[in-house]
């Protein structure tokens, strides 16, 4: 083998891992953006950019990570499910509060109902 051919060979890897490196840097970006938007109750662009990051994560581990990634590929892992425990967390918080209101509408209507037959 030339040594020019072992250059090309060497910036291929390079150019690669830097790509795999920047397809988890979209990820975590992603799922920043997701816990931005359940702050804001944004539940449809959340559910849209769920989707999209399962299915560039799905997409990523088509291809076992490098020895050389698997340093970043773990940090990269337990940023998301820091992240991604807090989305859970606001989003169990929100849907509490959508019950409760569902509860107290439904008595509303129950005393409703009462009110009017008692008067019928």
């Amino acid at each position: 083998m030339s040594a020019q051919m072992v250059d090309v060979d060497t910036k291929v890897i390079i150019t690669a891992i830097k790509d795999r490196i920047a397809q988890l840097d979209i990820i975590k970006a992603l799922t920043k953006k997701m816990l931005y938007l359940v702050k804001q109750q944004r539940w449809d662009d959340v559910s849209k950019l769920e989707a999209e990051r399962g299915d560039l994560i799905y997409s990523f581990f088509e291809v076992t990570p490098s020895v050389e990634e698997v340093e970043y590929v773990a940090s990269t892992i337990l940023e998301v499910l820091a992240t991604d425990k807090k989305i859970i967390m606001l989003s169990l918080s929100e849907q509490q509060n959508i019950l409760r209101n569902s509860q107290k509408i439904s008595r509303g209507k129950q005393a409703s109902q009462a009110y009017n037959s008692s008067n019928k």
